[in-house]
């Protein structure tokens, strides 16, 4: 499971707080298993450097069979963690008090038997409850911290009556009666109780401002993707309604016209299909915002089969500037896990940018093979083009940027295309590179992981 680079939806909870977002518990999650391994082996080396190299007295067995524990329960973890390709905030939090659950169990064994009510390890209690605020609501927070009072409450007064034994460690000098001590308990518990308190609640108050602004700022994106979708298309029928009228003027509909009013016309009539390329990029943008904020669900989708089709309709567009596509395509189907829009945004810009931005004559290569060791599906896209300047090369993939000799060619475009491609193949878990030469064409590749092997939808 790679990281999911796309914001989802902060959910409000009334007077709960907000939830967490499916990204934040992912990280959150992937983070407590890198430190639970920390937690696991640190057990273990500590017990045997105490035990062989201090020569303290401790529980060996028990300790060596608590790290060991947590290092396995760690291991069905992670591979939970990985399993779904597509997993949701259910599963995800599902994870989460799984993780919780493991964790305050091997904490209370290592607490008994590193001493109790006076064992230091008492303070994984406070670092647990304190992190566990930045996976749960505030309520279910606050209900754990004061679960871990009641545990450690719990535990010495088990020890104190007996029904468990207590476990001293003599090399810390600690009065073996000490853990009989009513007033020692409860000074144990008051001040561990208001400690605990205080990190959880700074914690929680953090990271509720941190949920509140992320919620803000989505809200700001789809304010600005919905005005986007909405004037855009206000603009599109007009324009589109303009555009008809000055190619029925230039074909002589509306009578005849000398040289330069054709030149004129046909200046107005490209200026007129660049705005149209334009509002077609900007509707495609506001689309692709919308659907990261709404988080839709991937599908299981064959690669070939949509690339037939992108080729199919790009075909007509480079026979137009007398651009050859070359293509060597698997025959493959390449199931991905991906949006079918998605797909046909990602290889038809790729495709349609290679063809406009190569001169007449040339040649745009299409190559899309199956790694199989990898577990990939790797397309391919070379054209013999303009190319890009060296030094721009590192903002090619950066909203409404656009190569200079582009601009200097007076190529129709709007800087939109790449940034899109480039969030849509992380967003698929893939992998983007571009080279180019200036003067000699780009090549993209483009690299998505293969999808489980089930069948596709109304296949048998």
């Amino acid at each position: 499971m790679s990281g999911a680079t796309q914001s989802h939806l902060v959910t409000p909870t009334g007077n709960g707080g907000l939830r967490p977002t499916l990204d934040e518990l992912l990280q959150n999650t992937r983070l407590l298993i890198t430190l639970r391994w920390v937690a696991g082996f640190g057990i273990l080396l500590a017990t045997l450097f105490s035990t062989w190299v201090l020569s303290i007295d401790l529980r060996m067995a028990p300790l060596l069979f608590i790290g060991i524990s947590v290092l396995f329960y760690n291991v069905l973890l992670l591979y939970l963690f990985n399993r779904p390709d597509e997993p949701t905030v259910v599963y995800a939090q599902r994870i989460a008090w799984g993780q919780i659950i493991l964790d305050w169990l091997a904490m209370t064994a290592l607490v008994h038997f590193t001493g109790g009510i006076t064992s230091p390890a008492l303070i994984y209690f406070v670092i647990h409850a304190t992190l566990a605020g930045t996976v749960l609501l505030p309520w279910q927070s606050r209900i754990l911290t004061v679960l871990a009072i009641a545990i450690i409450g719990g535990l010495g007064l088990l020890e104190r009556e007996g029904v468990l034994p207590h476990i001293t460690i003599p090399e810390l000098e600690i009065d073996e009666h000490l853990h009989q001590n009513a007033t020692y308990i409860t000074a144990v518990l008051f001040f561990f109780g208001t400690v605990v308190l205080t990190l959880s609640e700074l914690v929680m108050a953090f990271v509720q401002r941190l949920r509140q602004r992320e919620e803000r700022i989505r809200q700001l994106y789809d304010a600005r993707s919905t005005f986007l979708r909405v004037a855009t298309h206000e603009l599109r029928a007009p324009l589109a309604a303009g555009l008809s009228l000055m190619r029925n003027i230039e074909q002589g509909y509306a009578g005849d016209f000398n040289e330069q009013q054709g030149a004129i016309l046909k200046r107005v009539t490209e200026r007129l299909d660049g705005l149209r390329m334009l509002i077609d990029d900007l509707l495609t943008f506001a689309r692709i915002q919308e659907a990261s904020a709404s988080h839709v669900p991937l599908e299981r989708v064959s690669l070939r089969a949509y690339l037939d089709k992108i080729i199919e309709r790009e075909q007509p567009n480079a026979d137009e500037q007398n651009v050859t596509l070359a293509c060597h395509l698997s025959d493959d189907d390449g199931c991905v896990m991906a949006g079918e829009i998605g797909l046909a945004i990602i290889f038809g810009n790729l495709i349609n940018n290679a063809i406009k931005y190569t001169p007449d004559g040339g040649q745009v290569r299409i190559d899309y093979t199956i790694n199989r060791v990898a577990q990939t599906a790797e397309v391919m896209v070379a054209d013999t083009g303009i190319g890009i300047p060296e030094a721009e090369l590192q903002n090619i993939f950066t909203e409404f940027f656009r190569a200079s000799n582009a601009k200097s060619a007076q190529i129709t475009g709007t800087g939109i295309g790449l940034s899109t491609v480039h969030r849509l193949v992380e967003r698929y878990r893939g992998k983007i590179s571009l080279e180019s030469e200036e003067g000699k064409g780009t090549t993209v590749h483009v690299s998505l992981p293969l999808a489980p092997h089930t069948a596709l939808p109304g296949t048998h």
